[in-house]
Formats: C-alpha cells, sequence, structure tokens
C-alpha cells in the first residue's frame, strides 16, 4: 500500500464518481480504477459498491475513509516538518572554536556578516583544531578556526594572522630580571605542551624550536582543550615555563611574568578551514565576508614577515604588494573598512 492509493481511494469516496475523480487527479479513469482495485485486492476487503450508474462506499469503506484521511493528513504535516527544518538549518551556520581562536579576525566577519545576511543563527562549537576537522567531514560544523600548519585532504586552509609568542616564567626566576630572553638562556628548563592529537602541525614546530636550543623531554599535559590558565598556574607554581601569547598577559596571573623572545622568534599562525566545494549558501556569504578581511590581513601578514627578514639582513624592508595572495572575485570596500575602523 503506498500513499498514492490512498489518495485515489480519497478522491473516489468524496466523489463518489470515478469519472470525477480522475479528472481532479489529473489521471485517465481506467488508471484510476485498477489503483483503486489494487488497493481492494491489498486489503482483502471491497471498499466501493459500483454498478453502471452508481458507486457508494461500504461499511468497510466508511471506516477505511476515515483512516485513510488521518494517514494522508499526517504525511502532508510530516512533510511540513520536514520543509521547516530544512529552513531553519539552511539558516544556520555553526563555527568550531578553540582557545586559540582568531578572534579579532572572527569578530570583524561576522559583524559584516550580519549587515548582509539576517536572520541567521550562528553556533559555536568548541573544538580542538583536529576534532574541528573531524567534525568537518562529519557535517558537524560548517567552519572551523584552527591553529596552522593544518593539512587534512579535502579541506581549504587559510591563514588569518599570527603572533609572536613570550616566554612565561614565574617571578623568582633567575632569567625573569631580564628585560628580554633568548630561549637558549632557558636550556634544561621544563617546559609545557599540550597532546600532539590537539594539534599535530604546532606541537611538531614547538617541540622542534625546543630541541633546538638544548631543552629535553617537555612535561605532557593531557586531557582536552587546552586551559591557559593550567599552563599559567603551573608556571607560578614554578613547575614548568611556556611559550604563550601577547594577549595572556591581560589574564593577570599571580607570579608569572612574560618576556619578549629574541632568539629564536617563535610565532603561533592562526586560521580556518572549511569543506572544499561546500556550496552552502550561508557559508558561501560568510566567506565572501572573511576572504575580502584575508586579503587585508595577508598585506599586514607580508609587511611583518619582510619586515622581519629586513631587521634580520640590516635593512629597510620594502612592500611588496604584488606577493599578497589574493582571492579572485572579491573587492575590498573601504566603505566597509571605514565603518570598521580598518
Amino acid at each position: 500500500m503506498e500513499l498514492r492509493h490512498l489518495r485515489y481511494f480519497v478522491a473516489v469516496a468524496e466523489e463518489l464518481h470515478f469519472g470525477r475523480a480522475a479528472a481532479r487527479l489529473n489521471t485517465s479513469q481506467p488508471s484510476l480504477s485498477q489503483q483503486v482495485r489494487d488497493l481492494e485486492r491489498e486489503l482483502k476487503v471491497d471498499l466501493f459498491r459500483r454498478t453502471k450508474r452508481h458507486v457508494e462506499l461500504t461499511s468497510a469503506g466508511r471506516r477505511f475513509l476515515q483512516e485513510a484521511r488521518g494517514i494522508l493528513a499526517a504525511a502532508e504535516h510530516a512533510g511540513g516538518l520536514a520543509r521547516e527544518t530544512a529552513r531553519a538549518e539552511s539558516r544556520k551556520i555553526v563555527i568550531g572554536i578553540s582557545p586559540e581562536t582568531d578572534w579579532r579576525f572572527l569578530g570583524k566577519a561576522l559583524r559584516l556578516f550580519a549587515e548582509h545576511v539576517t536572520s541567521v543563527d550562528v553556533l559555536f562549537q568548541n573544538l580542538t583544531s583536529e576534532s574541528q576537522v573531524k567534525a568537518l567531514y562529519e557535517g558537524q560544523i560548517d567552519i572551523g578556526f584552527v591553529i596552522l600548519p593544518l593539512d587534512a585532504e579535502g579541506l581549504v586552509t587559510e591563514r588569518t594572522g599570527r603572533a609572536r609568542l613570550m616566554i612565561a616564567l614565574p617571578e623568582n626566576h633567575p632569567v625573569a630580571r631580564k628585560r628580554s630572553v633568548r630561549l637558549e638562556d632557558l636550556s634544561g628548563e621544563a617546559y609545557t605542551l599540550w597532546p600532539r592529537q590537539l594539534a599535530p602541525g604546532y606541537y611538531d614546530h614547538l617541540l622542534a624550536t625546543f630541541r633546538r636550543a638544548g631543552f629535553g623531554v617537555p612535561i605532557t599535559m593531557e586531557g582536552g582543550l587546552p586551559s591557559d590558565r593550567t599552563v599559567l598556574g603551573m608556571v607560578a607554581a614554578g613547575l614548568t615555563i611556556a611559550l604563550v601569547e601577547p594577549a595572556m598577559r591581560q589574564m593577570g596571573a599571580r607570579g608569572v611574568v612574560f618576556r619578549p623572545l629574541v632568539s629564536p622568534t617563535v610565532f603561533i599562525e592562526k586560521g580556518f578551514i572549511y569543506r572544499r566545494g561546500d556550496q552552502t549558501p550561508i557559508l558561501i556569504a560568510l566567506l565572501h565576508e572573511m576572504k575580502e578581511l584575508l586579503d587585508e590581513a595577508n598585506v599586514v601578514l607580508r609587511e611583518s614577515e619582510d619586515s622581519d627578514a629586513a631587521a634580520r639582513a640590516g635593512r629597510a624592508a620594502p612592500l611588496n604588494r604584488h606577493a599578497v595572495k589574493h582571492i579572485p572575485n572579491l573587492t575590498p570596500s573601504p566603505r566597509k573598512r571605514a565603518r570598521l575602523g580598518r
């Protein structure tokens, strides 16, 4: 039994005429008659009494008509719920975030996005970089903000910014009296790294940096999402030192001092990832705003990198705007940049 059999039966039961019912359903009368007979054979009961001039429902037909109408109404209601859910889903975007998210970049992109796309629910999932990759593969998030480098098949990776790391030391550490620190001055110290599976590329980068400076085996912290306060608490207790972002100074950790590194220069790079070829309209709208900002961010990053290279070479760095990566079909808007204070 299929829904079309019920629709055919209800039309005939309401019209009590096969010709009128066939016209109502936009089908032929012989086809309609055959469908009704198939239904009666399936049910093993006569639903109509038929004569050459008259069609009427049997008692079984009248009872079946009540149930058939209920089934069709329920099916229509279910379809409406499915369509309503699909419309709601199309007005929702889920963003993967982590403690290392480039919040300044994301905040600007979402403000621009809200100006052009209204009535969209923006949801956040707090996940590690590796967990965001899995969530993208499984369709649980639409875009993720991660630590770089990160290489995952089928995903597009874009860099949004970088920060020069500082060293966090116990306030009574001998090196804490210096205004700036060379990493080599701290060789032999214990330092802290979160498990490699949380951000493999970043972990390997830091581990190689520490090894070059003569450090030993790090203190490895297990767990899910990294906690900056946990790391600073261990530093304050004199258990470890740590490479941290400058923004962590604002957390006001007692017993911890922050010093810039003069050698080597160590950066943390941040960016976002999304599924290659994803044509979801809401995601495309957000990416347009993000990639417009990305053009501008890449100019700043390029200038910073050229300045660093020039400083090492002892010369001034010319701005090479032709080296900046550009996103096709997206022209930066001066009006938007002025509104955001750029």
